[in-house]
């Protein structure tokens, strides 16, 4: 009798092995799951960055052609106001010579 108590305490036992190995399986099972989760979000989060700093680069493109653009519209009005400056000299030229 004690023996069969002791075969059935070991199989007991071995059973009680397998759910715990079992259930580190699916534990493992989980984090790795998990973990790809993870490295989904990260990647995603990634692509987010990427296009974030995409856009970022377009908006110092369009803030370099508006600078661009200003300084075309800076130009051109110093052009003018030179165009004036000329245009009073020569006035006063033709009046003081006249």
């Amino acid at each position: 009798m004690g023996k069969l108590r002791k075969l059935r305490e070991l199989r007991e036992l071995r059973e009680l092995r397998e759910l715990r190995e079992l259930r580190k399986l699916r534990k493992l099972g989980e984090l790795g799951e998990l973990g790809e989760l993870r490295k989904l979000r990260g990647l995603r989060k990634l692509g987010e960055l990427r296009e974030l700093r995409e856009l970022g680069e377009l908006r110092k493109l369009r803030k370099l052609g508006e600078l661009g653009e200003l300084g075309e519209l800076r130009k051109l009005r110093g052009l003018r106001k030179l165009g004036e400056l000329i245009g009073l000299l020569y006035i006063q030229f033709r009046y003081t010579t006249a």
